[in-house]
């Protein structure tokens, strides 16, 4: 990553189209003003159930912004991050639908963490509430299966975002396929999304756990292998995004925009200094399109 501005937008919310508009745009009137730009979600489709964070298919450019060789000439322009979102995919993905139809028999049977495969001796009410979930409620969803089979799913943000396994070889083949794909099409660095959740253990809140530490290393050397940077995004109390900053390659710093904001209004800069001492060296900070 350069050490300059670096832009963060969906493609069609600041271009007004697609991946062209978007280069124009950076390649014209925004011409040197960034050093790199994060497009969020631009796979297929980006107007899912999450605002393109539960792509049916990562590796498809959505047509509507392009496609791939758009893309590549984006990233002779500038340095482009695009995001790996590592813990789940879409309940209309080809992978669920073709286990949806075929059960344990389908090839992607593996890809999907269900309860049984956390808890295999079953899971105590404690178990249970010690899960940390961003949302309201317990993780998982049931499927019924073409097969008649019933299995409870894990869900940790929406029924549609099915949990991947990330260790087992299917969830191995279907992350490293996306950073074949970024890696042969011009993308230099990727964005973990949700990471924190990624990995599950019984008896634990499965968020940021030494495990998922474990796991953002051997994610972050496959991505390395590639020549592709990792930057790791984890909302966390600013102690704990410190521990995090020393065990990835970047993070976000999302305490020194409110800390230079009050130390321009209330004329303090006790804060703004304290933090600055002790700021990760490899945090970084991003303007957001979505904020004007």
């Amino acid at each position: 990553m350069k050490n300059q501005v670096q832009l963060i937008s969906y493609v069609d919310r600041l271009s007004g189209g697609g991946m062209r508009e978007l280069k124009a745009l950076l390649d014209g009137p925004l011409q040197g003003l960034f050093g790199g730009a994060h497009l969020l979600p631009f796979f297929y489709p980006i107007d899912g159930a999450d605002a393109g964070f539960d792509p049916i298919d990562h590796t498809q450019v959505d047509p509507r912004l392009g496609d791939w060789s758009d893309v590549r000439a984006l990233s002779q322009s500038v340095e482009i991050m695009g995001d790996v979102i590592v813990n789940h995919v879409s309940s209309q993905s080809p992978q669920f639908k073709d286990y949806e139809a075929k059960g344990a028999a389908s090839a992607y049977a593996g890809l999907f963490l269900t309860h049984a495969s956390v808890f295999p001796q079953g899971a105590t009410q404690q178990d249970l509430l010690a899960i940390y979930r961003p949302r309201p409620g317990l993780p998982f969803t049931v499927a019924t299966l073409a097969t008649g089979e019933r299995e409870l799913l894990w869900t940790t943000f929406t029924p549609q975002q099915l949990d991947i396994d990330v260790h087992h070889p299917q969830g191995q083949a279907y992350l490293h396929n996306i950073l074949d794909t970024f890696a042969a099409n011009g993308i230099r660095m990727v964005r973990l999304d949700a990471v924190g959740y990624a990995i599950k253990r019984a008896g634990r809140n499965c968020f940021m756990m030494p495990e998922t530490f474990e796991f953002i290393a051997e994610f972050a050397a496959a991505a390395r292998a590639r020549h592709i940077e990792v930057l790791v995004e984890v909302h966390a109390y600013y102690r704990r995004q410190i521990e995090i900053a020393a065990k990835v390659d970047w993070v976000y710093d999302f305490a020194l925009p409110p800390l230079v904001l009050h130390a321009l209004f209330f004329a303090q800069s006790g804060p703004l200094k304290r933090w600055v001492a002790v700021r990760p060296n490899n945090a970084c900070l991003l303007y957001t399109s979505r904020c004007v």
